[in-house]
């Protein structure tokens, strides 16, 4: 079975991305200009689409889809 958008979460530079599968991966934020203009309730204000595989901000009009967001596994820094 192929992965699937669970959840999305934003840091001040990233937008993380957690699958059905467990993982997390990370994407700069400025990789998506319009997310990182948004104000934090728009960021936060997203629909998984029907299938898993898209996540839509209807407040600024933007789509991804989740071959955008799952390209680096994310590995947060131990010492904080």
């Amino acid at each position: 079975m192929e992965a699937k958008i669970k959840k999305i979460e934003f840091t001040d530079q990233l937008i993380l991305t957690t699958t059905t599968d467990g993982y997390i991966y990370c994407r700069p934020l400025d990789a998506f200009p319009l997310l990182q203009k948004a104000t934090p309730s728009q960021r936060e204000d997203y629909v998984i689409g029907k299938w898993g595989d898209d996540v839509r901000w209807e407040s600024i009009d933007e789509d991804i889809y989740i071959s955008s967001l799952t390209q680096q596994l994310y590995q947060p820094n131990p010492l904080g």
